[in-house]
């Protein structure tokens, strides 16, 4: 992706959390580690509109917290390929991602990502 001098002085640098893969170790399911990642972003909370609009899309439930994130790394989106979502860490809390919009235009080639705050 071609960089724009103005493209990154929005974006701070965050850590997210990505798992390794796990394993039967004695017949028995063990998950992987969580290893930390630094990535660049900008990470803002949703609005009220907004949190509707993701309550509505996690069909109801309760979200205490959510943000928006904008960045050109790709990050899982939890339910696809069976997977979690990346886990992102902001403001003290974890941030699961839960959906991703693609904007590759060609001018300021991004995702945007939304998360939900997990425990």
């Amino acid at each position: 992706m071609s960089s724009f001098p103005f493209q990154s002085s929005f974006r701070k640098p965050y850590k997210l959390l990505v798992r390794t893969e796990g394993q039967y170790i004695k017949g028995k399911w063990v998950n992987g580690e969580e290893v930390e990642q630094e990535f660049t972003a900008s990470i803002q909370p949703l609005n009220t509109r907004e949190m509707d609009r993701l309550s509505a899309m996690m069909q109801g439930r309760h979200i205490a917290s959510a943000v928006k994130i904008y960045t050109d790394f790709s990050l899982q989106v939890a339910g696809e390929n069976q997977a979690n979502g990346t886990v992102v860490m902001f403001e003290g809390g974890r941030y699961e991602v839960v959906a991703r919009s693609s904007y590759h235009n060609g001018v300021i080639e991004h995702y945007r990502y939304l998360a939900q705050r997990v425990k």
